[in-house]
């Protein structure tokens, strides 16, 4: 089956197991999967929230991950952990195995990203 990548809008195949780099459209799509774990409301719970703490996710919880995981916090306590070690392991089994060691959602997003942007730069020089 195949799906769009918001990025560039080409169609590419789902991943089958094999690891690869991740770019935000596939980033998104594994806390998506591992929120929608607990029920469809909690999604729409942490944007709210989000907003209410003014770390609004207009910004995009790509770009801020760290108001994100905020707001697992205050909605969850110290239950959140788990909801976050969740995502953690959607992202994990899909990136490469270099990021197996990181345990922060906030670490391994932006790890992720910088190699997606230093990977999109190298294709733009060559």
């Amino acid at each position: 089956m195949e799906h769009m990548t918001s990025q560039n809008l080409v169609p590419r195949p789902k991943p089958t197991g094999k690891q690869h780099s991740l770019n935000d459209y596939d980033l998104m799509e594994c806390i998506d999967e591992g929120l929608g774990k607990f029920g469809p409301g909690i999604k729409y719970a942490i944007m709210w929230r989000m907003i209410v703490l003014g770390d609004s996710p207009k910004e995009g919880i790509l770009a801020n991950p760290q108001a994100f995981v905020t707001a697992l916090h205050s909605i969850f306590g110290r239950s959140a952990e788990m909801v976050e070690r969740e995502v953690v392991g959607r992202i994990k089994a899909r990136a490469d195995k270099d990021y197996a060691t990181i345990e922060s959602l906030v670490e391994l997003v932006q790890a992720l990203r910088k190699q997606d942007h230093n990977l999109c730069d190298l294709a733009v020089v060559e």
